[in-house]
């Protein structure tokens, strides 16, 4: 169904794996691929597999992986990141999807530093390494330009354009088919509500909306400022959407300069759908940029220079920040910013510029042991006692806190304050799946609290955290007749046209264009009927192959049907056929009468009974026996 090779999906599953338990285990997203064996690690990276569900689109016919809830990943400020879970079999066919094209694309621009959340060719999928290297070229630049513009995009993902990034992929030569590119498109649509979707811990995505999206506006960029007379030189870096600028030019020649700039960026960002975020976006002289990127950090990444963190910050920096916390907790002036400037004055020193929140993360997350203090945990208890809902600035990290303290009497009053709580708000489910990660998702009482407001999420964690998402694969009643596939009892011909045409189905029913999703599930389920009269040897042509136009007959569908021994009675097996292709031939997706518009009685949920009806038809027809004539 796609032009995807093996070997990108056994190396991508390979760079996946190869991850630590530990850093696995930290995130949603990630967590299932923790708990696998290392067997079940050889049959999802096996060549088998791949081609038996993988290539050929037959793990969509899987009723979960088209469930995209909604996830809770804080930003730095303590907004939501407009995010998405996946079931894990999708996370690994998302990635294949950058690393397939990363292993063909050639960039039009050519002397842009551009930098995302990881790195796809070397399946390096954390952003670490990628954001040091970063930190490292804006240092040095900084120290070789004498002025630098900074620009930041407005909603960057949630503005890309999907149809642009696929003419960007195949702008020079075919890397994506067209019927692989579409698949692509409608799978990205459908997980991101028909925007560019965003996956916790993507390396993918980020690339394709980086190197991928911003190719052609870096390469215009590139052109325009090598045609400006007015700078001497320049260097462009980027780091996903946030790109700096830096050059050369006299001083009496700054502003016009910029403002040329400026020009150009706005008018070129909307030839791709972006705009340009003017409180983000600004310039100055190079000598400054410290105020925006720790100058310390250049000889840490580029030098090795180690800075000794625990040299400057320990217990009673952290206890510093807890009474500050409850200062503003007491006087009820507790907001977002008033949180973040607490945290820049305490985890800050002159000099030493590591930003707040990567000396906070290193302390909670490797100086655990300081968190034993008894003075620490009074105060973290007075805090909380006072407004355990000041967590909700900064929920991942001060739930680890809490955790590391490892004192029962302070983490009890915590879990009672979010019981006590009968309205919870995004902050607080954020608080309760956060708090699951970290206790390996083992409080029931706590995962039932999130089904009340998540069931999908809920969901999510029984199917593919508390156990191996092998099994949701095969699972009884889960799948039903692609069970035969998995067991080896029958490949269905080898069609992939009846996965390709499946995969529509789900994407339709995604997008709640209902018409559009019975259209292709009708005709999915007219081929599928024909495989399965051939796989029970109700219909043999002596060629080997099923015989598809047999099934554009209704009475002819009927009456095989009518030759298994099934539950349905015959009555109601003639009029679900029948209004299974009235509803197709009258539809305008299908027929030019369209008359099915004119009928103001039906509605989605009459059509999606009907597809039930049909699914369950074709389920127990496949586990059934044939009646002797």
């Amino acid at each position: 169904m796609i032009n995807l090779e093996y070997d990108t999906w056994n190396n991508v599953c390979e760079g996946i794996f190869k991850q630590s338990k530990q850093s696995l285990n930290k995130y949603l997203q990630l967590y299932p691929f923790s708990t696998l064996t290392d067997d079940e690690k050889e049959l999802i990276k096996s060549e088998e597999f791949f081609y038996k569900f993988i290539n050929n689109g037959a793990l969509f016919k899987n009723k979960l992986v088209f469930d995209f809830p909604r996830h809770y990943i804080q930003k730095n400020n303590s907004s939501f990141r407009n995010s998405k879970l996946v079931s894990p079999i999708i996370y690994i066919y998302l990635e294949c999807i950058g690393y397939h094209v990363c292993k063909a694309y050639i960039k039009d621009s050519t002397t842009t530093r551009c930098y995302y959340a990881g790195n796809i060719h070397e399946l390096d999928f954390h952003y670490q390494r990628s954001y040091e290297r970063y930190y490292a070229d804006v240092n040095e630049c900084s120290q070789r330009y004498r002025y630098y513009y900074k620009f930041d995009v407005t909603n960057f993902f949630d503005s890309l354009d999907i149809n642009i990034l696929f003419d960007h992929i195949n702008r020079k030569s075919t890397i994506i088919d067209s019927r692989t590119a579409l698949i692509y498109k409608r799978l990205l649509q459908s997980i991101g509500s028909g925007k560019y979707p965003t996956i916790e811990k993507s390396c993918s995505l980020s690339f394709l909306a980086t190197y991928v999206y911003l190719d052609l506006f870096d390469s215009k960029l590139e052109g325009f400022l090598g045609d400006l007379h007015d700078i001497e030189d320049f260097q462009i870096i980027r780091y996903v959407d946030d790109l700096f600028i830096f050059f050369n030019t006299s001083e009496d020649l700054l502003n016009e300069v910029v403002s040329t700039i400026k020009n150009f960026v706005i008018h070129n960002y909307r030839e791709v759908n972006l705009n340009l975020n003017e409180q983000k976006s600004n310039y100055g002289s190079s000598n400054d940029i410290s105020e925006e990127l720790s100058v310390a950090l250049y000889d840490h990444y580029v030098n090795e220079q180690d800075i000794d963190i625990p040299s400057m910050f320990d217990e009673n920096n952290i206890k510093v920040f807890v009474d500050k916390l409850y200062e503003i907790a007491r006087e009820r002036l507790h907001n977002h910013d008033r949180y973040r400037e607490i945290k820049d004055k305490v985890f800050t020193i002159p000099d030493v510029q590591y930003s707040s929140d990567e000396v906070f993360r290193y302390l909670i997350y490797y100086r655990k042991g300081i968190f034993n203090d008894a003075g620490l945990i009074s105060k973290l208890k007075r805090l909380l006692r006072r407004d355990y809902k000041i967590i909700k600035y900064d929920t991942k990290n001060l739930i680890n806190m809490i955790l590391n303290t490892s004192d029962g009497d302070l983490i009890k009053f915590f879990l009672n304050e979010i019981f006590r709580n009968n309205s919870l708000d995004s902050f607080d489910i954020a608080i309760v799946i956060n708090y699951l990660i970290l206790r390996n998702f083992r409080n029931q009482d706590l995962l039932n609290k999130l089904a009340e407001y998540e069931p999908d999420i809920y969901k999510y964690i029984n199917m593919y955290c508390k156990k191996s998402f092998v099994e949701s694969l095969i699972e009884e009643g889960n799948n039903s007749y692609i069970n035969l596939i998995f067991e080896d009892h029958y490949n269905f011909n080898n069609d992939l046209k009846v996965w390709y045409i499946y995969f529509m189905y789900r994407h339709y029913k995604n997008s709640n264009d209902i018409l559009e999703a019975f259209s292709y599930y009708k005709s999915y389920f007219d081929r599928v009927t024909a495989l399965l009269m051939h796989y029970k040897s109700i219909e043999q042509t002596g060629r080997g192959n099923p015989n598809y136009k047999r099934y554009y007959n209704k009475n002819q569908i009927i009456g095989d049907y009518k030759k298994f021994n099934l539950q349905l009675n015959n009555t109601d097996l003639e009029n679900l056929i029948k209004k299974a292709h009235d509803l197709r031939n009258h539809n305008p997706i299908n027929h030019a009468s369209a008359e099915v518009m004119d009928d103001e009685t039906l509605n989605v949920e009459e059509i999606e009974i009907v597809i039930d009806n049909l699914e369950h038809l074709l389920e127990e027809a496949f586990s059934s026996e044939v009646m002797n004539e």
